[in-house]
């Protein structure tokens, strides 16, 4: 299957997912990105702003779900691999998003996945501005006093969250409108992403799977040609 089709199955899946937890309409499409062998998926719509899902609250519209994903294919050239994820969440009232999980796999200064929270708090802008002096200068931010300046690391490019996990928290800590049998959508498609992450941790280091198998009574042996050499890196990574 081509990385075109994978891509498009993806596509696929997301929109169930999005239609199974948040009212509205909306189409999820898969494009190639220009210049790169990538696919991007994300809400159908002419500009940015227009591909934003509207999230509601009582019926009342409120903010917006900003959700952008990339894929590519992995080192063995076999598997699909999101290489870039940009989910954010923005209120009607300002264009500066309230949170944002911004997720590179080639991510070099801050970490691979995280958090950026834009919001202020009187005592944590002291220490931000008072611990911005004594860090390291290629970690020295430009605001030094706001809280979105913080990239709050969240499991690396193995153990981060999945779109699923951001719409639980909408759903439940924020509130927004959903639909009948969410939560039964939400958990399929979290336990899909973590096998899914399960099976890149095992291609990436298999000597550990095979250790565990091992131990649980498995009879485990290692191919004639074992491939591609492990790669810790991704546990390793910030």
């Amino acid at each position: 299957m081509s990385l075109e089709e994978r891509s498009g199955q993806f596509a696929a899946e997301i929109q169930a997912t999005l239609d199974g937890v948040l009212p509205g309409e909306r189409t999820i499409i898969s494009t190639k990105v220009e210049g790169a062998e990538r696919y991007l998926v994300t809400p159908d719509g002419l500009n940015p702003k227009a591909r934003r899902i509207p999230l509601f609250v009582a019926d009342e519209y409120l903010a917006d779900l900003d959700v952008a994903l990339y894929l590519s294919l992995d080192r063995t050239g076999q598997y699909l691999k999101t290489v870039r994820s940009d989910i954010s969440i923005h209120s009607v009232l300002d264009r500066t998003p309230l949170l944002r999980y911004d997720y590179r796999s080639d991510m070099k200064a801050d970490p691979v996945a995280h958090w950026q929270v834009y919001a202020e708090r009187g005592a944590v802008s002291h220490l931000l501005t008072k611990a911005s002096a004594n860090a390291a200068r290629t970690r020295r931010p430009h605001r030094p006093h706001d809280l979105s300046s913080l990239h709050f690391a969240v499991g690396g490019e193995r153990f981060r969250p999945c779109l699923e996990d951001v719409l639980q928290f909408l759903v439940l800590d924020c509130g927004v409108d959903r639909c009948n049998g969410w939560q039964t959508v939400v958990e399929g498609g979290r336990e899909r992403w973590r096998r899914r992450q399960l099976g890149s941790i095992i291609r990436d280091i298999p000597s550990e799977a095979a250790r565990i198998l091992r131990e649980l009574g498995w009879k485990v042996e290692p191919p004639e040609n074992p491939g591609l050499p492990e790669n810790p890196r991704t546990l390793r990574t910030w």
